[in-house]
């Protein structure tokens, strides 16, 4: 049975800046992410955080596995599996993929599939220096616009449930850069226990190479640091290799890496 419910979250540590990423330093990570993009449902299955909002990301509505989920794993997975079955929705399971290699390894034994290969990248804010150039003028609102959300993964955000899941935040700023009056290049920021967490980045196809994602990065640097942030993190697609040149441009380095396994029949 399921142990606790709601989005509690005893799990955040202060992931450390000395030496390489321990264990424990990835899953505060995780944890701090997790807390950044707030699914509509939440339910805690021992150490285990199941996420679910109607199939809006793989973050939103996969099972992250924070710690040990007190009970033998065919159980928690057949729990899981129940628990997504019953919201129409397939099984599926957030890997960080040194943290948790023996479950990694024990779910590719059982024939479970790999997607979304992904690179958690951070970043210090404290120690960056103070814009030497004048950028383009960023707007930042606590809600999207339409405009926002249309330039969002090609308008998907415009969906009732995206809306929500995007602005389920205390601390939430959506950047929007404007050209000739149109968006052409947008991001939303988090803080949560003094880090900026960065996603949804995106310039329309016809403005990209003029530096306007970096504008938006460094705008949202400039927010977060007002409320607190000291550091940031972000998630990139490890095949999409030119935004991680930016973002090894803007100063981001890798901590980690995770990807979701799913079972071969879902």
């Amino acid at each position: 049975m399921l142990l606790c419910s709601g989005f509690s979250m005893p799990f955040v540590l202060e992931p450390s800046w000395v030496g390489p990423p321990t264990t424990a330093d990835e899953l505060a990570l995780e944890a701090i992410a997790a807390l950044g993009l707030q699914p509509a449902e939440t339910e805690l299955l021992g150490g285990w955080l199941l996420r679910a909002d109607s199939g809006f990301t793989h973050r939103a509505n996969s099972v992250l596995p924070l710690r040990a989920p007190r009970m033998p794993l065919d159980e928690a997975l057949a729990t899981a599996q129940d628990w997504y079955a019953a919201r129409g929705l397939p099984l599926q399971v957030h890997v960080p993929t040194e943290a948790r290699r023996l479950l990694d390894a024990e779910l590719g034994e059982r024939g479970w599939s790999i997607e979304l290969p992904t690179q958690v990248l951070v970043a210090r804010l404290d120690l960056r220096p103070a814009p030497a150039a004048v950028q383009p003028s960023v707007d930042i609102a606590t809600a999207p616009d339409d405009e926002w959300l249309a330039l969002y993964r090609g308008g998907h955000g415009l969906a009732p449930a995206a809306r929500a899941l995007l602005t389920r935040h205390e601390t939430v700023a959506f950047a929007s850069l404007r050209v000739g009056g149109r968006v052409v290049a947008v991001a939303r920021g988090v803080v949560d226990h003094a880090w900026l967490g960065v996603m949804a980045v995106e310039v329309d196809p016809a403005h990209r190479r003029q530096g306007l994602a970096a504008a938006i990065m460094t705008r949202l640097w400039q927010w977060g640091g007002v409320h607190g942030a000291q550091r940031s993190y972000l998630q990139v697609e490890a095949a999409n290799e030119p935004a991680m040149r930016l973002y090894e441009k803007l100063g981001y380095a890798i901590h980690h890496d995770y990807h979701y396994r799913r079972p071969a029949a879902s």
